[in-house]
């Protein structure tokens, strides 16, 4: 008799939490043309991130000391310096090109987010560092840095700073929020026109 009494709350629970989950979709070319959205459009979409992405950077950090028996003391340390971009951060569109859309995450900067060079390929807004790399390996990271599983992509400069791009699986790319497009939708209505003679 008890476990009948607690499926009910059990099932509102359950759908109270589907009902405030917003489902997103990745956007591509063919999302935008379904939705007939203009460039003010995209811009008004909150858009999100679909993995992680790290910036890390490197730097090495020097103490001169003159210790008690007047010698000069070099003490060298070295640091990481990380950004963290977590799976559906939110972002919005600053900047928006048939190829390619600017989003910001925090006021005063950018990342570019561009479609494939390829048609066949051009699925969705996949981000583009500024240099891509060739090899992975090409770069090696300080063991104690963290992320380990995590492969290097490229270069990107981020807040003045120059970062090593990192992520986990493959390059993450924009979603759009689902609830917003079709909100946009609604928002639009076709005007008839008029003609002479009043028809």
């Amino acid at each position: 008799m008890r476990n009948m009494s607690l499926k009910p709350v059990v099932a509102l629970g359950a759908l109270i939490a589907l009902i405030g989950c917003s489902s997103q979709v990745p956007l591509t070319p063919g999302v935008i043309r379904e939705y007939g959205l203009t460039d003010q459009d995209v811009k008004k979409l909150q858009l999100y991130i679909s993995g992680g992405l790290l910036f890390e950077q490197e730097n090495t950090k020097v103490d001169k000391n003159v210790d008690s028996s007047h010698a000069l003391k070099t003490v060298t340390d070295n640091y990481v310096k990380q950004i963290y971009f977590k799976k559906k951060t939110p972002c919005i569109a600053v900047t928006v090109r048939s190829d390619k859309l600017e989003v910001a995450f925090e006021p005063d900067d950018r990342l570019t987010f561009s479609l494939s060079t390829t048609p066949e390929k051009q699925t969705a807004y996949f981000f583009d560092p500024d240099k891509r790399l060739k090899d992975p390996n090409e770069i090696k990271r300080l063991p104690a840095s963290g992320y380990k599983e995590w492969k290097a992509m490229g270069h990107e400069t981020y807040k003045d700073s120059t970062y090593v791009v990192l992520v986990n699986e493959n390059m993450p790319y924009l979603l759009a929020d689902q609830k917003g497009l079709k909100k946009l939708v609604v928002d639009k209505r076709a005007v008839r026109g008029m003609r002479q003679g009043g028809e």
